[in-house]
């Protein structure tokens, strides 16, 4: 301070105090006052065992008498404790402890400054307590608003309101029924009624940590957030950060976007791409693929187009929109069994899949399978009408039958041409239905135009099951724009007591029902002979192909070096024939899944063998027969035994978006404030310094 002004200062306290008592006791030591300062912000305000008492400093200062115990400050009042500095116009000094402050009062600490109106303080608890209609706390870029009063510990820097607080950083704001401000780690909790917004997000909860410095926002209880407006996402706990502008969800962690919903026990979702990766209890719920995606770990990203589901993984394909909340209900009356008959069954069913590990990947109208929309325009020359009348296509065999080949052994013709419904003919040679008829999804149901195109791999131990076909392969991949699904490494399927089996399969659906297959690589067809458990009727070949209804076989038609053995038996009996067929081609024809019509084609032999009479080295099973009933997945619990969570979407598009009720009254009540003139928005800087209390002042013990 210039030495004019300690002179003012003395012959102004000389003029006005001596009524009331002056007393100048002992100087402050510049070399104590430093002491005690550096005492204070070490070891919380204590000297050699005891509390460090209150520095002060006023222009002005006296007793109103002898006997009073109050000292009155006047102008450029300070007071300095714990490393922070209280300063106002006039002040009230009740012992080496207590005071109060009034006008203009700023209390600073580090880079934490509070402004108001009135403030009293205490030593003993190093707790200040300030007051004013509006109270602002800068720290930084950041500045608080607080209704009415707050508390702040000079010891630790920490600010606590509990009567509605706003603050604004930057492009962000924060309201708050109750806060904590901790000053040295510059976060603040947040409590009671909490609403966040900037231009990523909206926020509302209970209770949140922020870190100002960092921008990390940490959810302390549920939270509901509105991520630019576009994805919903909710959680019991986790961070957010916005350098890097991800969320870390870690407990019952949901995020919605327009056409999916993601559940996990811990999610990392990025905005910038919607890049999502999950942990622990997975759900991928896919409203445009109509796909249900279930695992332990797996990832999502919007800007590649790509996710991956492992760790016990399984995936749902469902026809009806509906199914999503069907398949969350009670599972002991939700799964049918395929005993039951097809009458009795729901009319949507769903494709339940596992693997060791799935793939997904979308891509762009036409990009998925690149020669299919060639072949599509161009057509293909070779497609033919597959016949439908069993019984026409039956007396058109009886009567060329003669004409055949096969009418070399009269004898094993004569009863071939006996059995009921079998015959002999060159079958037609048809192929896979036009692939343009076929539907664009996995599930059958056509999509947009210029919707995108998913693909599906799944990758070692594939199981597949619905309640009328289920499968086993190493590794699947799966098409949208065709709804055609490729299984290979010597994939089954099995369709009622049907088992298909070949090298690489390749099935079509139409409808979100199984339309037509290729089983191309040595093919095998296997059934267990009626009334029989142990014959098989038996088929194998080259190539086959077969053609469904309702997800049921309807129609096989196997072509190149055909063996077929089959079994006969007269009327409910056991069978007692053995009918041994090889030809070019074979034509069977199913109703209710079992064989009702046998056609063979081409050049071959065939004969017929009573059972007790077949020859000793006559094996009744073809080479490459296998019947593996034990990996069949029987149902849906073979596939994965993890439930299924309803949609969440209907209820988060009604959650309430937060509203900011205490910045409108902040505003209204600032507006109010400033017209009626009784306070103004104050920034003035501190003018305090260490060194004031370190120079020869007035003492009033």
């Amino acid at each position: 301070m210039p030495t004019t002004r300690y002179l003012i200062a003395a012959l102004a306290a000389a003029f006005f105090l001596v009524p009331f008592g002056t007393s100048r006791g002992g100087a402050v030591q510049a070399g104590t006052a430093t002491q005690t300062t550096a005492q204070s912000r070490n070891d919380g305000a204590e000297t050699n065992g005891e509390k460090a008492i209150v520095n002060y400093y006023g222009d002005l200062m006296a007793k109103r008498g002898p006997n009073d115990t109050v000292l009155y400050l006047n102008d450029h009042v300070a007071f300095h404790h714990n490393g922070a500095f209280i300063q106002c116009d006039s002040a009230r000094r009740y012992d080496e402890y207590r005071m109060e402050c009034f006008g203009n009062v700023i209390i600073n600490k580090d880079s934490t400054f509070i402004y108001g109106d009135r403030a009293s303080y205490d030593g003993h608890t190093n707790l200040a307590k300030v007051y004013s209609p509006l109270l602002k706390l800068v720290n930084g870029e950041a500045t608080m608003w607080v209704y009415d009063e707050m508390e702040f510990d000079t010891r630790t820097n920490v600010g606590k309101y509990d009567r509605g607080g706003v603050i604004f950083l930057r492009d962000n704001l924060m309201e708050s029924d109750r806060g904590i401000y901790y000053g040295d780690s510059a976060l603040i909790t947040f409590a009671g009624h909490v609403a966040l917004r900037n231009t990523d997000y909206r926020m509302r909860t209970d209770s949140i940590g922020y870190d100002l410095n960092n921008e990390i926002v940490t959810f302390l209880a549920k939270t509901y957030i509105w991520d630019q407006e576009r994805d919903f996402l909710t959680a019991d706990r986790g961070q957010y950060v916005r350098a890097t502008q991800t969320y870390h969800f870690t407990r019952n962690a949901y995020a919605m976007t327009a056409d999916q919903e993601f559940w996990a026990d811990t999610m990392d979702y990025e905005s910038v791409g919607r890049r999502v990766t999950l942990r622990r209890n997975i759900q991928m719920l896919d409203t445009a693929q109509r796909a249900i995606g279930l695992g332990d770990y797996g990832f999502y990203d919007d800007s590649l187009s790509n996710g991956m589901l492992t760790a016990r993984p399984a995936v749902i394909l469902y026809d009806s929109v509906a199914e999503p909340d069907r398949l969350a209900a009670d599972s002991s009356t939700l799964w049918i069994t395929d005993s039951l008959p097809r009458t009795e069954r729901p009319a949507a069913d769903s494709t339940f899949a596992r693997a060791d590990t799935l793939f997904f990947q979308t891509y762009g109208p036409g990009r998925s399978k690149p020669g299919l929309k060639k072949r599509q325009a161009q057509g293909d020359s070779t497609t033919r009408t597959v016949p439908t009348d069993s019984s026409a296509m039956a007396a058109d065999s009886m009567a060329r039958a003669d004409s055949t080949a096969m009418a070399a052994d009269s004898t094993a013709a004569g009863r071939i041409r006996r059995a009921a419904a079998i015959g002999a003919e060159e079958p037609p040679l048809p192929t896979a239905p036009d692939s343009i008829l076929l539907s664009p999804d996995p599930s059958g149901i056509a999509p947009r135009k210029d919707s995108l195109e998913r693909v599906v791999r799944g990758r070692h131990h594939v199981k597949l099951w619905r309640t009328d076909v289920q499968g086993i392969c190493d590794s699947l991949t799966a098409y949208s724009v065709d709804s055609m699904a490729i299984l290979y490494g010597r994939p089954v399927i099995w369709n009622g007591d049907n088992q298909l089996t070949a090298d690489r399969i390749e099935l079509f659906s139409r409808d979100g029902e199984i339309d037509y297959a290729e089983f191309i690589g040595s093919p095998f067809i296997t059934q267990k002979a009626e009334h029989s458990d142990t014959l098989f009727n038996q088929a194998e070949g080259r190539f086959l192909q077969a053609w469904f209804r309702e997800n049921e076989i309807h129609r096989a038609i196997l072509t190149g070096n055909v063996i077929n053995y089959y079994f006969v038996g007269q009327d409910s009996l056991p069978p007692d024939e053995m009918y041994v067929v090889s030809s070019a081609s074979l034509t069977i024809d199913f109703e209710d899944q079992e064989p009702v019509y046998f056609n063979w084609g081409g050049s071959g032999d065939g004969y017929v063998d009573p059972l007790d009479k077949v020859p000793a080295g006559q094996s009744l099973q073809l080479k490459g027969f296998s019947w593996e009933p034990e990996r069949k997945p029987t149902d849906r619990y073979d596939i994965t035994d993890r439930s299924v969570r309803p949609s969440q979407r209907r209820e988060a598009e009604g959650y309430p978006q937060p509203v900011f009720s205490i910045e409108e009254r902040f505003r209204q009540t600032r507006q109010r404030l400033i017209e009626s003139g009784t306070w103004r928005d104050r920034n003035e800087p501190l003018w305090v310094t260490l060194d004031i209390f370190n120079t020869s002042t007035l003492l009033y013990q």
